[in-house]
Formats: structure tokens, C-alpha cells, sequence
């Protein structure tokens, strides 16, 4: 198998950017599935098939060399994203982006601190004329989602995380979201739901999302502080299928299908209805 990256120095360097919110987010829709193409024709050659080689056209412009020597590229991301500091969800990788095109915080469960705040702040603000999308980016599986849940469903068990103040803000934040999580799981699929010895793993999974989608709520709120015209849209990296979507998928299939991006909720009525409606999507066998 060869994965090959092929640059060509004698072609024009273009450089086209998102004009509105809507291409922004159909570029880095179509990066992700760009990324997808390349994992499945790996994972294709794990199973033992015949792929044809593989090549990647590239650029200086990139990968973040300097074309002119001595002059420093003016900085123009077309979107900023606030993403959770887990090292398995490269940002960049997964949107097939170049050098320049994202502003990118992170921090672990992708939540809104003062200093997340203060960082899409000056995105908005000082960035703003190349700037046309503001993305709230949570994954499965995530490490803070899974001990907020832990501490939702066994409170005794806070106490391991009561006297470290950093952690327990990030699990403050999130708990919300888990509430809101549990409640339209038991909206869906009847108070019995709890008992499902699968339950911790499905609560986790829908709280990743509503996480999400609460973030990009708070974050909206935030960003129409400093400036006008800038939506904030929220999904979510599914690890197994190496894609984003708004709603949970059991297959790659259904990546396509689903929506890449949600809009961030307009209130909190709107925030509970995007809840019920992650939870219909996971289809689970316990609906009344």
C-alpha cells in the first residue's frame, strides 16, 4: 500500500476561502470526508483488500511554510473551534484543514471557561474579517463527559474530586448537560431505562452531545456580545467512524445521512428538544 503526497512547486498557489457561515461549514464537512476516505481505505487494507494507491496533492501553503522569506503570513482562519484536549481528536487531521484555517482552544470536555471565552473573544473580534464560523467540537467517548456522569450517577463518589477545584469547575460544567441528558433518555425511553445495565455507556454517549449543543448555546451568547452575524453550530467526533455529526450514527453509512453540524439552541426549551432528539437517534431497545 502507498500513501503518497505529491506537491507540485510550478503550480499557482490559490487560496480559497469560506464566504458566509454555511461554506465554512460545508468545507470542513467535505474535509472530514476527505479524512474518512483515507481511514477506511487504511482500515481497507488492514481487512486484507486490494486498494490502489493513494495520493495527496499538497502545498507549501499547507503545511505553514513560509512562501516569501522574511515576511509572516498574515493570520485569516475562516473558523474557530472549541474542542476538548483529548490527543485522539486531532482537529486539524479530522477537517483536513491547512495551516491558517482554523483558530483553534481546547480544553478538556470542550466546556466554556473564562479563558476559552477570552480566546473565541478575540477570534470574533480581532479576527472577525476573515472569520465566518464558530464551532463547539465534543467526541465520544470522552474522558470528562464519563466522570461527570460517574459523579450524576454515584454523587458519593464526588469526593474524590471535591478538594481539586480545577476539576471539579470542568465537571460542574458538564453536569448539566448529563442532566439534560438523562431526562430525555427517560422522556424516550421510560424511567426503566436506568436500570439497563448498558445505561452508564448510553448516557455517557448522549451527554457528549448535549454537551455540545449546551456549549454552543452558552457560546452563542457570548459571541453576539462582541460582534453581529457570527453563528456558533456544535457536533460531535464519533472515534469509532472517524466522522462528525450532530446526532449520534451507528454507522458510517448514517454519517451521511445525519447532519455534520447543529445550530447552537436558541433557549433553553430549544436545548431540551435538540436533547429528545439525540436521544431518538440512538434508537435503544428499551422505548416504551
Amino acid at each position: 500500500m502507498d500513501i503518497i503526497y505529491r506537491f507540485d512547486p510550478y503550480a499557482p498557489l490559490e487560496l480559497k476561502r469560506p464566504k458566509n457561515n454555511k461554506e465554512a461549514l460545508k468545507t470542513l464537512h467535505q474535509g472530514n470526508c476527505r479524512f474518512y476516505s483515507m481511514v477506511n481505505h487504511l482500515q481497507n487494507v488492514q481487512d486484507g483488500k486490494k486498494v490502489e494507491s493513494m495520493v495527496v496533492p499538497i502545498s507549501p501553503v499547507q503545511l505553514g511554510i513560509p512562501v516569501v522569506g522574511g515576511l509572516a503570513q498574515m493570520h485569516s482562519p475562516y473558523a474557530a473551534v472549541l474542542g476538548c484536549a483529548d490527543a485522539r481528536v486531532p482537529i486539524e487531521h479530522i477537517f483536513d484543514c491547512s495551516s491558517n484555517d482554523l483558530f483553534v482552544v481546547r480544553v478538556a470536555g470542550n466546556v466554556l471557561g473564562l479563558e476559552c471565552i477570552g480566546s473565541i473573544d478575540y477570534a470574533a473580534t480581532a479576527l472577525r474579517e476573515s472569520l465566518q464560523s464558530v464551532i463547539v467540537l465534543g467526541h465520544t467517548n470522552c474522558g470528562a463527559v464519563g466522570a461527570a456522569v460517574n459523579v450524576y450517577l454515584a454523587p458519593s463518589s464526588f469526593a474524590e474530586v471535591a478538594f481539586s477545584h480545577p476539576v471539579r469547575t470542568i465537571i460542574d460544567r458538564i453536569m448539566v448537560s448529563v442532566r439534560s441528558a438523562a431526562e430525555a433518555l427517560e422522556a424516550v425511553y421510560g424511567s426503566k431505562i436506568a436500570k439497563n445495565k448498558q445505561y452508564k455507556d448510553w448516557l455517557i454517549n448522549a451527554s457528549c452531545f448535549v454537551n455540545s449543543a449546551f456549549t454552543a448555546y452558552d457560546l452563542q451568547r457570548e459571541v453576539n456580545a462582541v460582534t453581529k452575524g457570527l453563528v456558533v453550530s456544535y457536533s460531535v467526533y464519533d472515534m469509532a467512524w472517524s466522522t462528525v455529526n450532530a446526532t449520534p450514527i451507528r454507522n458510517a453509512q448514517e454519517a451521511y445521512d445525519a447532519h455534520a453540524f447543529g445550530t447552537a439552541p436558541k433557549n433553553p426549551e430549544d436545548l431540551q428538544a435538540i436533547a429528545k432528539e439525540i436521544a431518538q437517534c440512538m434508537e435503544l431497545p428499551a422505548k416504551r
